[in-house]
């Protein structure tokens, strides 16, 4: 009687684990907590939570970029036009004999105009930042739940708690802290420029060391207590599995082996399943901040170069403010790449150690 009350409870143990493939999360509720044009691209190259991010190729990638970049470049080129032709108003004007008047001048539409252009880019990284948030916090139940599935409950715990912790606090210091300080920049930047107070320029530029580093720093946190304790906690998963099968195997006689086999079987489903929701989870994050990234790049790259042309003609103040927007972008750029680098990371930790 024991034999087949051990059986019977490992056929419960089998049907456990099986019922989470098929019945564990819609796919539609993943694709709908995305932006449109994230799931558009994601339709488009056949990538879903079952898999398909491995079928995209290097060329794809690039593609995907290289169109991106068309399209993220256009603004922030008009925008390097009007600086540029605010340094050689300045510059004609100060050849033709003109006051600190027109410097000052010069300076506050320099001003006018990074503030307009970064304007959108702030709010664009701000909307994309706060729908990423809302993905992972539909993802990280799935991804959770299929590593239980597969018997590491002890990591989807920790993954489950680590990463939602992490989102949290990442969705609330972002848009609240983050991005505000970056309209401080550019007023501390005017103020400084128009304002006759040079030194308020090296504050603006501690506001920005101090918040890169912070970002890098939680960041850091967080992925290293989840590398930690997932380490830990797939160690002792991957032994309580074994030990299970070992003991089907050997305890219930005649179809302990077949048993054994069927829970190894399921598992490996389950790895596979886990396998495609990760994937999924990665390419998602990264159709949802590439984009807004791209477009903060383009827009560093040519406030670097209006600020090189504002040099070489002289007009300080001037540079000085162009110096300062691409300050701004700097914060954009490191919060979308902490945001993305935390998806990226932490599904990849979570394939990684329970993956057998």
């Amino acid at each position: 009687m024991k034999p087949i009350l051990l059986l019977a409870v490992c056929l419960v143990a089998v049907s456990v684990l099986c019922f989470p493939c098929g019945a564990l999360f819609d796919p539609d509720e993943l694709y709908g907590s995305l932006p449109e044009e994230a799931s558009e691209i994601l339709t488009e190259h056949g990538v879903t939570p079952g898999g398909g991010a491995e079928n995209i190729g290097v060329s794809d990638i690039f593609g995907e970029i290289v169109n991106a970049l068309k399209e993220a470049s256009v603004k922030p080129l008009r925008m390097f036009g009007a600086l540029f032709a605010v340094t050689l108003l300045s510059v004609v004007l100060t050849n033709l004999g003109g006051t600190q008047v027109y410097r000052l001048v010069t300076a506050a539409a320099a001003a006018v105009t990074v503030s307009v252009y970064l304007g959108s880019v702030v709010e664009t990284a701000r909307t994309a930042l706060r729908a990423a948030a809302d993905f992972m916090l539909t993802y990280i139940p799935v991804a959770a739940g299929v590593t239980a599935a597969g018997g590491h409950t002890a990591s989807a715990a920790v993954y489950s708690s680590v990463t939602v912790g992490a989102i949290q606090v990442l969705a609330w210091l972002i848009p609240t802290a983050v991005i505000p300080l970056t309209s401080c920049i550019l007023g501390i930047s005017a103020a400084s420029c128009i304002g006759g107070m040079p030194g308020l320029d090296k504050l603006g530029e501690g506001i920005k060391k101090a918040v890169t580093w912070g970002l890098g720093l939680i960041m850091t946190l967080f992925l290293g207590i989840l590398s930690v304790q997932t380490v830990i906690t797939a160690s002792a998963d991957n032994a309580g599995m074994k030990a299970l099968k070992f003991t089907v195997s050997n305890a219930v006689p005649i179809v302990g082996g077949a048993v054994s086999d069927a829970l190894t079987t399921v598992k490996g489903s389950i790895a596979v399943l886990k396998s495609g929701v990760g994937g999924f989870g990665i390419a998602a994050g990264a159709c949802v901040l590439v984009p807004p990234l791209l477009t903060a790049l383009c827009y560093r790259f040519f406030l670097f170069a209006a600020g090189v042309v504002g040099e070489m003609f002289g007009c300080e103040e001037t540079s000085k403010m162009i110096k300062a927007g691409s300050g701004v972008m700097t914060i954009i750029n490191a919060a979308l790449c902490c945001f993305l680098l935390f998806i990226v990371v932490s599904s990849a930790i979570l394939m990684m150690f329970c993956r057998t």
